[in-house]
């Protein structure tokens, strides 16, 4: 998939920086929208927007693509700057660590559908991407024996004509 650039040669550190600055009021506004209505996205569903955002970003809009080495390596540095947000504050911390703690314990029906479902849905994705990455492609047999293709009978050189055999 290849999407249209809009990084501007020697102007993308700037662009780049341009991007985090969006994407960060971009959740500032929402996160203000919600508060005024009386709403809000609990400390667990924070963590994961930034994580899905911040992969987003990586993997799609930085051109050209990063290796999935350099995402690996970014995306653990995001898990760390994700948990040092969330921990920040007791408050934060304790609402995540509530969730995941309600969660496990099945306290309401929502969090006993979700537990089932992370209970079937992550060793479905992780025995599906054990399998993808183990299983070899079905592929024909390499060609080991490298064939080139027989000489030709005569060759014309100006003006005589040579015959490699014997003509018969």
């Amino acid at each position: 998939m290849s999407l249209p650039s809009f990084w501007l040669v020697g102007y993308m550190p700037v662009q780049f920086l341009l991007v985090l600055v969006v994407t960060f009021f971009a959740f500032v506004a929402a996160q203000f929208y919600l508060k005024k209505i009386g709403r809000r996205v609990p400390a667990i569903g924070q963590a994961a927007l930034i994580w899905f955002t911040a992969y987003a970003i990586f993997k799609i809009v930085i051109q050209p693509p990063l290796p999935s080495s350099l995402i690996a390596i970014y995306m653990g540095l995001a898990t760390v700057v994700v948990f040092l947000l969330i921990s920040s504050t007791n408050k934060s911390w304790s609402e995540f660590k509530q969730t995941i703690f309600d969660t496990l314990v099945g306290k309401t029906r929502g969090y006993r559908i979700s537990r089932a479902a992370i209970v079937i849905v992550l060793p479905l994705l992780v025995g599906g991407l054990t399998y993808r990455v183990v299983n070899p492609p079905i592929e024909g047999p390499v060609e080991l024996r490298n064939s080139h293709p027989a000489p030709p009978a005569s060759i014309t050189v100006y003006p005589p004509e040579y015959f490699v055999h014997k003509k018969s």
